[in-house]
């Protein structure tokens, strides 16, 4: 259940997942083995269902990051899908309603690159690429849900 202690459990560990129970429980007024067992619950009913670490592409050495939707063309979207599982610097990808109909995020290591992959989407979709320029806000729940 979601209850008011589990939402600011999961905004304290949305902002920072390596927090520790001890600090997590002063947080909530919880004592750490409470924490740790309403961490665990929410990670058996799916709630949680993985941690990340967020990375700073630009210093990883992938600086061109892009969001491109494609329109797919008729009878070929699963090649399509067959093809966005071989490219690696692929990051996420939704498949999505309207006629863009995939949505996809990749950071690479240059805009040559990026042409390449682009080029491997055209005898299979239309592409709209824009590029990231910041990312001002970056949440995995909205902040609403904790009101």
């Amino acid at each position: 259940m979601i209850d008011n202690i589990n939402r600011r459990i999961l905004k304290a560990l949305q902002h920072n997942a390596r927090i520790s129970y001890a600090e997590l429980g002063k947080q909530v007024h919880l004592s750490a083995p409470a924490v740790a067992e309403r961490i665990r619950k929410l990670e058996q009913e799916g709630v949680i269902s993985g941690y990340c670490v967020s990375v700073d592409m630009d210093k990883l050495g992938l600086p061109v990051v892009a969001i491109v939707q494609c329109k797919v063309f008729r009878a070929m979207e699963r090649q399509f899908k067959e093809l966005l599982l071989t490219i690696p610097d692929i990051i996420e990808c939704y498949n999505t309603t309207g006629e863009q109909a995939f949505v996809i995020k990749m950071a690479t290591v240059s805009m040559a690159r990026l042409d390449e992959i682009l080029e491997l989407f055209g005898d299979m979709s239309d592409t709209n690429t824009m590029m990231i320029l910041s990312t001002p806000v970056h949440r995995t729940l909205p902040d609403t849900f904790f009101e």
